[in-house]
């Protein structure tokens, strides 16, 4: 099942999800790339969780966390802004039509099959959120190799905002932008496979479909 999860909403849920998705970054990030970011009882979290954070979840029957991406309003201090506004090239967008996405995380323990279409929900929840809130584009940071492998080939094309760099860790870095328009949501669609509504918004009734 694929949430929209906020503070607001997280009551409505029948498990902690907001909690179980800082778990797995602390799993994913933590664990396994050894990050350096702020972590309490095995959870990471940074300065941009907070009230106007909203969290894309995948949970499993049992309620856990297996896959989970964050967004954030550009219309208040952001991460690409703030951090890595070294990595793009020309202005960063302050608007109510572009969000910035982040965290993007799925279990790696999952089965080969399970995890790829985790992944492919967790973009299609991008898109929907995106669409039921009149955005017009996402954007963010990742390494060249996530962009390619969870949006490019699953038929949403990225648009650089700069050039690769190296980053203090050694690894490579990409800002990029995510557009949306009326032909990447087919390609999306139709890469996915996914053609029905996914994304769940606990608390309220079911947003139109996109």
């Amino acid at each position: 099942m694929l949430y929209c999860v906020t503070q607001e909403n997280n009551y409505y849920l029948p498990s902690n999800l907001l909690v179980s998705q800082h778990r797995l970054r602390y799993q994913a990030v933590i664990e396994r790339q050894s990050w350096e970011v702020p972590t309490i009882r095995q959870l990471e979290y940074d300065g941009y969780d907070n009230l106007a954070s909203v969290y894309i979840v995948w949970c499993d029957k049992q309620g856990i966390a297996r896959g989970t991406a964050r967004l954030y309003p550009t219309t208040l201090p952001y991460m690409l802004r703030d951090v890595f506004s070294h990595l793009v090239e020309g202005e960063l967008p302050i608007s109510d039509t572009v969000l910035e996405g982040s965290r993007f995380c799925v279990d790696h323990t999952l089965p080969t099959d399970v995890r790829k279409q985790v992944q492919k929900e967790l973009v299609v929840g991008y898109l929907e959120y995106a669409l039921d809130h009149g955005c017009e584009a996402i954007i963010g940071v990742m390494h060249p190799v996530y962009w390619r492998n969870l949006f490019t080939k699953n038929g949403w094309p990225i648009a650089p905002l700069g050039e690769v760099h190296t980053v203090p860790d050694g690894k490579d870095a990409l800002a990029a932008r995510l557009n949306i328009t009326p032909e990447i949501v087919r390609s999306i669609r139709e890469v996915t496979g996914i053609h029905k509504r996914i994304l769940h918004y606990p608390e309220t009734q079911e947003r139109r479909s996109a």
